[in-house]
């Protein structure tokens, strides 16, 4: 996809935190996740950083042990091999970059 609208394909996600591919850039995915108010657990990447770029919404976000809240426009780049979560209380529409 070349074009489109990001509010209206979130919006149109069945699945909260199932993200969809937008498109690539070099080496990395560029994905858009519709955000649920249940959070996701603690993962961590060891091969690349990972961006997270709230769109609409917002998003508490723990990395190791310190907590940041999201909002939109707000973005945060996890090094990587940071463990990081997702706590309950998310909502919105998340752009990711990432090279899984």
């Amino acid at each position: 996809m070349s074009h489109g609208n990001l509010a209206t394909l979130a919006a149109d996600l069945p699945t909260v935190w199932r993200s969809t591919v937008l498109g690539g850039v070099g080496n990395a995915n560029i994905k858009l996740i519709k955000m649920g108010g249940e959070g996701i657990p603690e993962e961590s990447h060891t091969e690349f950083d990972e961006l997270l770029v709230v769109i609409d919404g917002e998003m508490p976000l723990i990395v190791g042990d310190k907590t940041v809240f999201l909002n939109a426009g707000d973005y945060y780049l996890i090094p990587a091999g940071a463990p990081h979560r997702v706590p309950p209380g998310s909502y919105g529409t998340l752009l990711l970059v990432d090279r899984e």
